[in-house]
């Protein structure tokens, strides 16, 4: 990975006699994350600050793909949606605040990223309307987080948002800790058993409590939970066009060993959305892949991180225009 101090770097790639441009500006993040209780449970430093992907005409973006990640992106990367964004007139933002696996506990996380896009908006003259956040996994826990940190009057930029993208994204962090705990319990595969217990501990570390001491807290920190008795909080997304996708193949989750269908974010996803309809969303849908019938069931764990693979991304840009 290529790291930047404090110098802008511009690129001009060439494509049918356009040029696209490429902004980024990243500085080495000296924050560090355990992962664990030994002083060697760290994980390595990510890179802060953005990148920044314009049209390759001059003319004005008709609005912003921004997405909230853990690093510099990988711009090589053909499943991103940045290059069809671009294509169709979108600028693209990626913010990442240099925290390993930031899940937005505190608030100068979020003071950050509004400090940013308020940064590149204004220098890039980047019109404030039609902005889109798209989250795969954690990243679309952070862009939940951040619409809600907006929506509560705490931005200084107040982003105009149009909609929000989420693919297989851990937002109920009940459910999930208690995934967590049947992780280390059965551990089945080493990476299981490393999150499993890198998401207790972490949550040990900043929340202070279980489900099972302060159920509330964990409520308050999830974008949405199940076990929210009061659900105030879909009626911060309501007016946003919203898309989930999932992987939601029962067949799957009936045969992998140990896994349950609460041991994947479909939950999350249908809830989310279900939550939605409720509070009168009439732009949020649900897009939920499954195996073919004649394929035969496997006994492995599939990766959720793979469902973003599946997205026709052309087709995700088209409905965001769509809803322009």
């Amino acid at each position: 990975m290529k790291i930047i101090s404090f110098v802008t770097l511009v690129l001009f790639l060439t494509s049918h006699s356009n040029a696209q441009k490429i902004v980024q500006e990243y500085t080495k993040s000296k924050d560090t994350v355990h992962y664990g209780q030994d002083i060697k449970d760290v994980f390595p430093p990510a890179s802060k600050g953005y990148t920044l992907l314009l049209p390759a005409d001059d003319r004005e973006p008709i609005g912003t793909v921004l997405t909230l990640d853990d690093d510099s992106p990988n711009l090589s990367d053909t499943g991103s949606v940045f290059k069809p964004a671009n294509d169709r007139g979108f600028a693209a933002l990626s913010i990442s605040t240099g925290i390993p696996v930031d899940l937005y506990f505190q608030e100068s996380s979020l003071t950050y990223v509004d400090s940013i896009i308020k940064q590149v908006f204004t220098k890039y003259h980047l019109p404030n309307k039609n902005i889109f956040l798209v989250g795969a996994m954690t990243s679309g826990h952070r862009a939940l987080k951040y619409i809600e940190y907006c929506k509560k009057g705490r931005s200084t930029f107040n982003p105009s948002i149009k909609g929000v993208v989420l693919c297989e994204s851990a937002i109920d962090w009940v459910r999930q800790w208690y995934e967590c705990q049947k992780q280390v319990r059965d551990h089945l595969s080493p990476s299981g058993f490393f999150e499993g217990n890198f998401i207790t501990y972490l949550f040990a570390q900043h929340i202070k409590a279980t489900p099972a001491t302060d159920i509330q807290k964990f409520i308050d920190f999830s974008p949405y939970s199940y076990f929210d008795t009061n659900m105030e909080k879909p009626t911060l997304y309501k007016d946003l066009a919203i898309r989930a996708y999932t992987y939601a193949d029962i067949r799957y989750w009936f045969s992998a060993q140990g896994k349950g269908i609460y041991d994947s974010n479909y939950p999350d996803m249908s809830g989310f959305i279900n939550e939605q309809v409720l509070a009168g969303n009439k732009h949020a849908s649900l897009i939920a892949y499954s195996s073919s019938l004649a394929d035969p069931l496997k006994n492995d764990m599939r990766k959720q991180s793979l469902t973003w693979n599946l997205i026709d991304k052309k087709e995700l840009i088209d409905w965001m225009i769509k809803s322009l």
